[in-house]
């Protein structure tokens, strides 16, 4: 009798909730993805982040042909990639990085031609123009970490109303099979907990919902003082309902592919940014101690970039790791060796 009476609950709850999808049907379609939208606005600000990586390991390539190989023309060779890995950045930027990749495709044009010029500014030009360019990759990386975070909230946003969802369903199990109106409250109790915890991590367009759905639990509470008949009416309401707002979040919560990808390849652009100032500083002995800092970072970013990696790739960055603990050896004797090595 028991396994019956399970049954048709579960067939009316799918004709409830099939019923409720058609009548929402038009509200779904105007509701927006909250996950998706949250990861779409990570990869974009990590594509950011990369392109501004690139463009910066560009620039200290840059700098290097101009100062230790004076070579001009590989020099202004480096400084269009700059230019091109800027104009990549600019397309998935938010609007106050665009602002400093804007200004800094400017200043790219101005060292160009004093680099061209073979003026005495060139040197200066470039240094400033590498400064300029870290500054608008901190503010990029900034902002993939305001991304990050709001992925995270919608995380766990979806996860309290998956357990408040399960608490709605426990109450109606309680209120038809066990006929027990108190353990139904119990539930009701955990939902409303539940609901409060999703509300302090939603945004301002699910607040508006989870606040529906907590007003929605309260009324089931109550009916279930004396309108017992009235309370399962309002469950199924609460059930129902729950759900639709639970389909504004995708089922499965990882990161894509995609994003592990670009943190894998911009970890492994900070890593040669640093190895080509090391060989900047390695130019002068009084600098000598600030190479052995540049590559200790480059080492940290190998080992960042070795946690992500499958087991070919992590045997290369062993071995660049070994590689970057020779030339750290070697730059102990500040000789024309050392300088070879990096």
């Amino acid at each position: 009798m028991k396994k019956v009476t399970i049954m048709i609950l579960l067939v009316f709850g799918l004709v409830i909730g099939f019923s409720a999808s058609v009548v929402l049907a038009a509200e779904q379609t105007n509701q927006p993805k909250s996950e998706g939208k949250a990861e779409k606005g990570l990869y974009q600000a990590l594509k950011t982040q990369v392109s501004l990586a690139e463009a910066k390991v560009s620039l200290l390539k840059a700098r290097s042909e101009l100062w230790i190989n004076k070579n001009k023309e590989a020099s202004l060779r480096y400084l269009e990639e700059t230019k091109m890995y800027l104009n990549e950045a600019y397309q998935s930027a938010d609007q106050s990085t665009r602002a400093r990749i804007a200004s800094l495709k400017s200043q790219v044009e101005t060292t160009k031609n004093a680099v061209h010029k073979k003026s005495q500014q060139a040197g200066s030009k470039l240094t400033d123009l590498a400064d300029r360019s870290e500054a608008a990759l901190h503010t990029a990386i900034a902002e993939t970490r305001t991304r990050a975070t709001a992925l995270k909230h919608v995380t766990a946003t979806r996860l309290a109303l998956a357990q408040a969802k399960a608490s709605a369903l426990k109450a109606k199990i309680a209120l038809e099979i066990d006929k027990s109106p108190e353990k139904a409250k119990q539930a009701l109790t955990e939902a409303e907990r539940y609901l409060a915890e999703a509300k302090t991590s939603a945004s301002q367009w699910a607040g508006q919902g989870i606040a529906k759905l907590q007003t929605e639990t309260h009324e089931a509470k109550k009916a279930l003082t004396g309108n017992i008949k009235g309370a399962k009416g309002k469950l199924d309401a609460l059930i129902t309902h729950t759900g639709d707002q639970l389909k504004a979040y995708r089922t499965r919560i990882k990161e894509s592919e995609k994003v592990n990808l670009l943190r894998k390849r911009y970890a492994q652009l900070e890593a040669q940014a640093a190895i080509l100032k090391a060989r900047l500083a390695a130019e002068k002995a009084e600098t000598y101690e600030q190479a052995q800092l540049y590559l200790e970072e480059a080492k940290g970013w190998y080992i960042r970039t070795k946690t992500r990696a499958e087991d070919a790739s992590r045997r290369q960055l062993v071995a660049m790791e070994k590689r970057i603990d020779e030339a750290g050896v070697v730059l102990k004797e500040k000789g024309k060796q050392a300088r070879n090595k990096l």
